[in-house]
Parts: structure tokens; sequence; C-alpha cells
């Protein structure tokens, strides 16, 4: 069986976005929560949920690729892909052809409660 993997938006506190890559959303979102294992950036500004979730069909070399292109974006343009985000696909396909992914209807507990 392939491994899945996963870029995803996450809406923060201070109206911030992060952006990462991971091979199972709610293990990594919980992670980002609690402050352990998650991202330096995330224990600054405290994760209110997942904004937006892809799969992607592909490798984990694969992620990271689409997860370096949304890090590029301005807020503005990660707020439009986040609102529509079949744009998503539009950006990776112009920048790596060869790269396919789904807004995933994966469902996961993602919401964290103040």
């Amino acid at each position: 069986m392939n491994k899945r993997y996963y870029v995803y938006i996450i809406k923060c506190s201070g109206n911030r976005l992060y952006t990462g890559y991971t091979s199972d959303p709610e293990k990594r979102f919980n992670q980002h929560k609690t402050g352990k294992g998650g991202a330096k950036f995330t224990s600054g500004f405290k994760p209110l949920s997942i904004a937006a979730l892809w799969e992607i069909e592909g490798t984990k070399g694969e992620a990271m690729k689409v997860e370096a292109l949304i890090k590029t974006l301005k807020s503005e343009i990660k707020k439009k892909i986040i609102s529509e985000p079949c744009l998503l696909s539009e950006l990776v396909f112009e920048r790596f052809p060869d790269i396919s992914l789904t807004l995933s209807t994966l469902e996961v507990d993602i919401t964290f409660e103040n």
C-alpha cells in the first residue's frame, strides 16, 4: 500500500497562515496544537483550524515541492486558494506538470477549541 501525503494550510491566531505537509493530517495538527513536534511558527501563533487540505498523488518529495510552492505565495494568494482550492492545482500544474493533487475530503477533527 502506498503512503499518502497531504499539504495543508492552517489558520493561526493573529490572522496568520502556516503551510506544511504530512502523511497523517490529524496527528500533525494535534502536534501543532500541543506544541509537541509542531513547528516553531505554530508555537508563536496558536493553530485554530486546517483551512485547506490537499492530497498529493505522489511521493513525499512531490508533497514537499507543493508545500514549498505555497510558502512562496503572498498571503492574499494563499487566502484565495483557501476559498478556491482548485486554483492550487492550476498553480502546481504550471510549475510541476507531473504532480497531481486533489482537494482532500478526509474527515478529521481539525478545529481547535479555545
